[in-house]
């Protein structure tokens, strides 16, 4: 993915944090695969330790 469509998928991912925080009860039921996990990881880690893909990690 190029720079806009990651700030695009970010967006899209922030929109639907906030409506589950709004609704307050909601589950969505999505299990968290591997690279969704990674990416919880590094940002509770502190987010200074995020270092950049260059390569995709989901294959």
């Amino acid at each position: 993915m190029n720079v806009d469509q990651h700030l695009k998928v970010a967006q899209w991912h922030l929109e639907q944090a906030r409506l589950h925080a709004t609704n307050g009860d909601h589950k969505c039921g999505c299990p968290v695969n591997d690279h969704d996990a990674k990416a919880i990881e590094a940002v509770e880690a502190g987010m200074m330790k995020i270092e950049e893909e260059l390569t995709c990690s989901v294959k």
